[in-house]
């Protein structure tokens, strides 16, 4: 059975900002709430907001140090996976599961924001305080190569009644809340006894249990639920991920344990090069295609190159095509000129 978090008082105190940015961070994945963080703060330096990150046993006092003088409030969090099957709980943390906090959390905010800790950000997040009052975001349909969104059954291990596995996948990495969605502890417990009762079902737990939601939501609390905005949830895929204010890499290959994501977004390499130099912990897992991310500026102009190459070949096929055009232009005018003159 899963069990509602246990974590410490998270209420804001008086005169403290009305929006708050949560996020979860596993002991591994110190580097890339640091990265995130500094990205956030450089991008948003008049971010009014409270700034949450429930973490695990495994974070190290001088991540945990390093994040708190990014401005994080490091709270610990803990939650019973007994219900779910073991490998769910290894492809994602439990701390995936702390978002479901984020519910009560409009008793102390006017806002909370959660972000997964493999994004990048880019810009600006102030349009994205005012969606909602639950706002969840449609996945990038770049991400699967075919232009189209997976279905919700991605999420399931079967099929669980009640839920339409047809319909497009929501995913879960960028979510806001917002003081006017009714009864939000209600909807948490919704959430977590859906956890209870399919545990077993779940490949993705959080997020089918937030496609769920928002499939009963649409029926029973129209117009409390919204999508946002792809440029919010931007899987690097997405041609337009350049432009994004955030850039998701949802999916295997991560900013950093792949060598052609990491070439095409140098912004994130150089936070976490920063997150290095103040002495955080490094990333520690194996690398892909690492020879691009040791000299991405070579991939990105080769690249380019083969994107002019292409362009030729197809310049150099539309003139043959024209020529071909033109000869026989040439030859029906030159019948066409004898019929005239024989007429």
């Amino acid at each position: 059975m899963t069990s509602a978090a246990t974590a410490g008082d998270v209420a804001r105190a008086p005169g403290r900002p009305s929006r708050l940015v949560t996020l979860g961070v596993t002991g591994d994945w110190a580097f890339a709430a640091g990265t995130l963080l500094s990205a956030l703060r450089r991008h948003n330096p008049d971010l009014d907001a409270d700034i949450l990150a429930f973490h695990d046993e495994a974070l190290r006092p001088t991540d945990q140090a390093l994040l708190e003088g990014l401005g994080a409030r490091c709270e610990p969090f803990a939650v019973a996976c007994d219900g779910l099957r073991p490998e769910a709980v290894r492809l994602f943390s439990p701390l995936c599961l702390a978002k479901f906090a984020c519910f009560r959390l409009l008793t102390d905010y006017e806002s909370v924001l959660w972000l997964d800790t493999d994004l990048l950000i880019q810009d600006s997040l102030e349009d994205i305080w005012p969606c909602g009052p639950l706002a969840l975001a449609v996945e990038d349909p770049e991400f699967t190569g075919e232009g189209r969104t997976s279905p919700a059954r991605v999420n399931f291990y079967e099929d669980v009644p009640g839920v339409d596995a047809d319909a497009p996948n929501l995913n879960s990495g960028v979510i806001v809340w917002r003081r006017g969605l009714r009864d939000p502890e209600a909807l948490e417990r919704r959430c977590l006894d859906f956890l209870r009762e399919h545990g077993p079902r779940l490949r993705y737990p959080d997020q089918a249990a937030l496609n769920a939601l928002a499939q009963w939501m649409r029926v029973e609390r129209p117009g409390e639920l919204a999508e946002l905005p792809v440029r919010f949830n931007c899987h690097p895929r997405n041609p337009a991920a350049v432009y994004a204010p955030v850039v998701h890499a949802f999916g295997a290959y991560k900013l950093w344990n792949d060598g052609l994501t990491a070439a095409c977004f140098p912004e994130w390499q150089r936070d976490y090069a920063r997150w290095l130099r103040r002495g955080g912990s490094p990333y520690a897992g194996p690398v892909e295609n690492a020879a691009y991310g040791e000299s991405g500026a070579f991939y990105l102009l080769r690249g380019l190159f083969d994107t002019i190459g292409r362009s030729e070949q197809a310049l150099d096929a539309l003139q043959e095509r024209l020529a071909a055009e033109s000869a026989t232009r040439e030859k029906l005018e030159a019948l066409l000129k004898r019929v005239r003159s024989r007429a």
